[in-house]
């Protein structure tokens, strides 16, 4: 028992002298990651390190060869578990470093296209993580290493089940892989899903959140992004466009419109001085529609730009011009 005590000891000494040891040691270019490393796996490091060094101090403690065979058998299970734990913190250090290098920034069509890819490559490689460990543990039960695929086939209605469900998930995580590299969607993109307009909050492996202008979150599966139509706003850059229509009468002087419009875009802190046009977009019997087209840095700041838009073109129409707005037709008694 002593000699188990000192082995571990030992071992959680050595473990904290490696990771002292990085940290100052390390120089250059992995300086930041190795140093990151140390402090956020440090603790998964150090129970490796003594669960490695107990499975072979175990045959010379004196154990009863029952006892021996159970005791590393669970040791062998908690370092399998460990090593996996390990190197998916050794991951999260790295996808941290790379969004700090990246930082969130809704324009620029680039680093939303990384922040995406580096997310996805994160979670997929999590999950092979944490496939592969758990696939190494059943490996060292006897049982299961013997008969493997024969337990497994003779399970019947459960085996069909898990391959069903493992085949939805496996298409979910394929789509998002599949959108990542594409450049289809990226986080931050401006959307307009089954009549929602809303914006990517999320790219995980097998759906996607999307926060709406009212605030609600809908979350979407992969598999929709690849096999039905959206709109996607911000496909090549992050400056977004909008429209407000107004309905006029024919009478409606859109010189003057255009002097209104222009007075309103150069006041407001919502356009982005790149681009706006205002035509007339239709003809109807009693009326036309004029259309005011207006860019805005996001989709946050387009919908405001929207909103002001209007708002300020019916209060010119209603106090300078009242008779341009639509006549309802008048019916005899």
């Amino acid at each position: 028992m002593f000699v188990l005590v000192g082995v571990a000891v030992g071992a959680l000494l050595l473990s904290w002298l490696v990771g002292r040891s990085v940290q100052r040691l390390t120089r250059g270019r992995f300086e930041r990651f190795l140093s990151m490393a140390q402090v956020r796996s440090q603790r998964a490091f150090s129970t490796l390190a003594v669960a490695s060094a107990l499975y072979y101090a175990l045959p010379v403690a004196g154990l009863p060869p029952e006892a021996l065979f159970h005791l590393r058998h669970w040791d062998q299970l908690v370092a399998i578990g460990t090593a996996g734990w390990f190197v998916t913190k050794l991951l999260h250090v790295a996808e941290e470093l790379v969004f700090r290098r990246y930082p969130r920034t809704p324009a620029d069509e680039r680093i939303r296209r990384t922040r995406t890819q580096t997310k996805v490559i994160g979670q997929t490689i999590v999950a092979l993580v944490v496939l592969l460990t758990v696939g190494l543990m059943l490996l060292t039960f006897r049982p299961v290493r013997v008969l493997g695929i024969t337990v497994i086939a003779s399970a019947g209605v459960f085996t069909l089940l898990v391959g069903v469900t493992a085949r939805q998930a496996l298409q979910m995580a394929i789509s998002s892989i599949q959108m990542a590299f594409s450049g289809a969607l990226h986080a931050d993109d401006v959307l307009v899903v089954e009549g929602n307009w809303g914006q990517v909050e999320e790219i995980e492996l097998t759906h996607v959140v999307v926060r709406t202008w009212d605030k609600r979150r809908l979350v979407i599966p992969s598999t929709y992004f690849t096999s039905k139509p959206y709109e996607n706003w911000t496909r090549f850059g992050g400056t977004v466009a909008g429209s407000v229509d107004l309905i006029l009468d024919y009478t409606a002087d859109l010189k003057e419109l255009r002097d209104e419009a222009q007075r309103l875009l150069e006041a407001s802190t919502a356009w982005d001085r790149n681009d706006w046009e205002l035509q007339m977009t239709d003809m109807g019997q009693q009326s036309v529609t004029v259309r005011i087209t207006v860019t805005a840095r996001d989709g946050a700041s387009a919908w405001n730009l929207r909103c002001e838009m209007r708002e300020g073109m019916v209060e010119f129409l209603r106090t300078h011009h009242p008779q341009w707005m639509p006549r309802r037709p008048k019916f005899e008694a």
